[in-house]
């Protein structure tokens, strides 16, 4: 089985992002995605660039958490006059019957213009366009159409693409345990893997989605996952999943590395 196993928030907080560069330098993390709109991101990845031939550096689209990079003025339906983002709960919450389930189906143009916008800023940072597209957290059919409509025109994999190959199987979350932070550290990454819980043994690709990092306060101020993320760098550095991968001959791999064909 070829896996990939993918470190979703790049850049959400500086402790998120050396947690991510420690699983890669001393775990099974091969691919992870930057957040362009945080105020730190030129720090965290000039921390990561000595590592951006053995990984896929991809992108999170991000419409929920910290600050647009365009103007409120510009993108006044996905933000708050302050320019924050409105959060992943608060979007839902709009989401609802009175606005057809979604909220942002008018304004299809704006977060196009946002999404371009994190993709150039990208581009910018690390010189090159990213290994793969991918949403972070908030998601309705307009966003998963803009962000496929990207994907396309930057000839770039998306995930979203990526979930719907017959020859991939997606492990799930099922190690997640929301909630507060005591409860989040329940969730047993570890044993998900080994134990084979995600029925991932026997497909021709694998798929995880974690969320390394250290933590920090910001972390705790801009996303409910916090706790878990040093969970998952634990799992993920655990010798007990690099055996698991060796005994049952897995073959960690990146997003460069799949069909050019699964592009939209």
């Amino acid at each position: 089985m070829k896996m990939l196993i993918q470190s979703d928030d790049f850049g959400i907080t500086r402790a998120v992002s050396q947690g991510c560069i420690f699983g890669i330098r001393n775990g099974v993390v091969k691919n992870t995605g930057m957040f362009a709109n945080m105020p730190w991101i030129e720090e965290c990845v000039s921390w990561l660039k000595p590592y951006l031939n053995d990984i896929a550096f991809g992108i999170d689209l991000n419409l929920s958490t910290g600050s647009s990079l365009l103007a409120h003025s510009v993108i006044p339906d996905l933000t708050k006059v302050n320019g924050e983002f409105f959060t992943s709960r608060e979007n839902r919450q709009l989401d609802c019957e009175k606005n057809g389930f979604d909220h942002l189906a008018n304004s299809s143009n704006q977060v196009y213009d946002e999404f371009k916008a994190q993709i150039e800023k990208y581009i910018r940072l690390v010189g090159k366009k990213p290994a793969y597209i991918h949403n972070h957290a908030y998601g309705t059919p307009t966003v998963d159409a803009v962000t496929k409509r990207l994907a396309k025109e930057y000839d770039v994999i998306c995930t979203l693409d990526l979930m719907k190959q017959n020859e991939v199987k997606q492990a799930g979350m099922g190690w997640y345990t929301p909630g507060d932070a005591q409860s989040q550290l329940s969730g047993n990454l570890t044993n998900y893997i080994t134990e084979d819980k995600g029925e991932l043994i026997g497909s021709k690709y694998g798929y995880l989605i974690a969320h390394c990092g250290y933590l920090d306060a910001e972390i705790f101020q801009l996303s409910s996952f916090n706790t878990c993320r040093a969970m998952d760098l634990h799992a993920l550095t655990s010798n007990e999943v690099k055996k698991w991968i060796v005994d049952n001959q897995v073959e960690l791999i990146t997003f460069k590395e799949l069909p050019e064909n699964w592009k939209s």
